[in-house]
């Protein structure tokens, strides 16, 4: 088997774990609501901004700020909901790297 049909594969086995069904469906129910959505999105790309334009400490200052002004946007049920299966999602995941990495150190 080569490595491209094995990441094919892999990626068919987590596109059928209970994190990304979930995952992707809070993100289905998110986008149908336009506005919460634009919001989303404009928080993400003042999010890429930031991390684009300051240095790390920066950054981080900036960063804290920005989720301080979005916090009632967070506690919205929606949008909660998809930050807490992403939060799954990507623990899963990165569970998923740290054995990839002991296997590979044996």
């Amino acid at each position: 088997m080569n490595i491209n049909q094995l990441s094919k594969e892999v990626a068919l086995f987590i596109k059928n774990t209970n994190e990304f069904k979930s995952m992707n469906k809070s993100k289905l129910e998110l986008d149908k609501n336009k506005n919460l959505k634009r919001q989303f999105d404009m928080y993400i790309n003042k999010k890429n901004n930031i991390y684009s334009s300051y240095t790390l400490e920066d950054a981080s200052k900036k960063l804290n700020q920005l989720n301080r002004d979005y916090n009632d946007f967070f506690n919205l049920p929606l949008v909660s909901n998809y930050m807490q299966k992403t939060k799954e999602f990507n623990s899963m995941m990165e569970n998923f790297y740290k054995l990839i990495e002991k296997e590979l150190l044996k």
